[in-house]
């Protein structure tokens, strides 16, 4: 019964997927990619608001890491805005003075940090500024403590003035669950339940009231940048990634590029890295430097499928002076782009491909990327309107050319009807295909229903009689 009320599952937790090797797993995980070993902190300690009825919503939970000695020597913040993106702040500061142990009540040591603010947080807040933490160890002197919280973050702007100050602490003593009656648990739940719903309500509701009442300035939300975990990925955006990572080990297994390259990718259920190596690499000399490739936000693999040339779509984003937009990183970008310049010369896709592969969509896609080609732009000078057309070759892009030669029939399948609806819902939908998803959806079930009365007037001119029909 309690685990059905409240519960703790690992995939809100830490890095996305990896589910199955549960909290010490993944925790395990994350420190190596910080240079620390899980033995170092034998005990660690987790305050976090847990799943109700399979619902949650934490703006920020408390990782509290002990060492051997019982300690309390780092601490991890767990940050998640309301765009469903995540940062992971490891946080090794310090720890105020030993208590005297002569002390009658001794107060718990303190635990400081500061540390740059580099995530998207609240739209009346920049990305700049800095964090300081000021977290009384709960289990102090050496997990012998009551476990009652007391943190305090202080936000900083970029000249160190204070902007905002959020306190998370305990009103009463812990409780373990495991200890709590029949009618303890029932009251628990009835003063609890509603706290994680009213979470999200009431950030809009504050929002709201700086906004309209405050009018205080909106920041509008920057892509995330290389340390910090994006947004879910959509089901479409998961099937170009999966020709994109084929395509990917295509490339570099046929390139004349020496270097291997590590990609990671965005998506939870996809492998979390994999290093591709090509073929003409002298295996005797593995002194070349890795190319790192990681995609920061699923959103990459929406924008790579509205583009025909690959290397135009990563040359955009390397050359931005602003990071705010980008969708991928990037350690050598020299080397990454000429990569994808020589897709052209790899990728040579015959005719009977497009034959064999459902002539009608393929047809469909290419018409819609010739529309895409042109866009009507206005003179500043003479404000006249004038027609910019790409005049390269704009048949299929290459990851289309790719997946029309090398994917399986349901690869195919998948990657032209995620593809084709993306590029469909920048004409008729506003660039959302969420809305194209919800067309579908009630034109299914308005045909269910003129199927199911049409078989029952049907019906009742044969037979007479009418029939009883129950839709479940």
């Amino acid at each position: 019964m309690r685990r059905f009320w409240f519960s703790v599952n690992a995939d809100d937790y830490l890095e996305r997927g990896s589910n199955s090797l549960g909290l010490q797993g993944k925790l395990c995980s994350y420190l190596q990619t910080q240079g620390e070993a899980i033995h170092d902190y034998p005990y660690v300690y987790l305050v976090t608001a847990p799943r109700f009825l399979g619902y949650s919503f934490n703006p920020v939970s408390f990782w509290y890491l002990y060492d051997s000695s019982k300690e309390l020597s780092a601490m991890i913040l767990e940050v998640n805005n309301t765009f469903d993106e995540r940062r992971l702040y490891f946080l090794k500061g310090s720890l105020g003075n030993a208590m005297d142990e002569n002390a009658i009540d001794p107060p718990p040591r303190k635990f400081k940090d500061t540390w740059p603010k580099d995530f998207h947080v609240s739209p009346f807040n920049s990305r700049k500024g800095s964090y300081v933490l000021n977290a009384y160890d709960p289990f102090s002197p050496s997990l012998s403590g009551t476990g009652m919280i007391d943190n305090n973050i202080t936000l900083n702007s970029s000249k160190s003035h204070p902007k905002l100050v959020a306190r998370v602490f305990s009103t009463e003593a812990s409780s373990d669950p495991a200890t709590l009656g029949y009618w303890t648990s029932l009251r628990f739940i009835a003063a609890w339940w509603w706290v994680g719903f009213a979470t999200f309500p009431r950030i809009v509701k504050e929002a709201g009231e700086l906004f309209f009442r405050r009018k205080l300035h909106v920041w509008y939300r920057p892509e995330v940048l290389k340390d910090t975990i994006g947004r879910r990925p959509t089901n479409d955006e998961v099937k170009i990634e999966s020709t994109f990572r084929n395509f990917l080990r295509y490339l570099v297994t046929n390139s004349k590029i020496e270097h291997p390259l590590c990609y990671i990718s965005s998506i939870p259920s996809s492998s979390a890295s994999e290093t591709l190596y090509p073929e003409s690499a002298d295996s005797s000399n593995p002194s070349k430097e890795v190319v790192d490739f990681k995609i920061t936000t699923p959103l990459f693999f929406a924008r790579l499928a509205r583009y025909s040339h690959i290397s135009e779509f990563l040359s955009n984003e390397i050359l931005t002076d602003d990071d705010k937009d980008r969708t991928f990183y990037t350690s050598h970008p020299r080397i990454l782009l000429q990569l994808f310049k020589d897709s052209p010369n790899i990728l040579r896709p015959s005719s009977e491909h497009f034959l064999l592969s459902n002539g009608l969509r393929w047809r469909f896609l290419q018409w819609l990327r010739s529309h895409r080609s042109q866009k009507v732009v206005q003179s500043d000078v003479n404000k006249q309107q004038h027609v910019k057309s790409d005049i390269r070759r704009l048949s299929f892009s290459e990851l289309d050319s790719f997946a029309m030669s090398f994917e399986s029939p349901s690869g195919k399948a998948k990657y032209v009807r995620a593809t084709t609806k993306i590029l469909l819902s920048d004409i008729v939908a506003f660039g959302y295909p969420e809305i194209l998803d919800a067309v579908d959806h009630v034109l299914k079930v308005l045909a269910s229903y003129v199927v199911v009365y049409g078989m029952k007037d049907i019906w009742y001119m044969i037979t007479g009689e009418w029939m009883i029909v129950t839709l479940a």
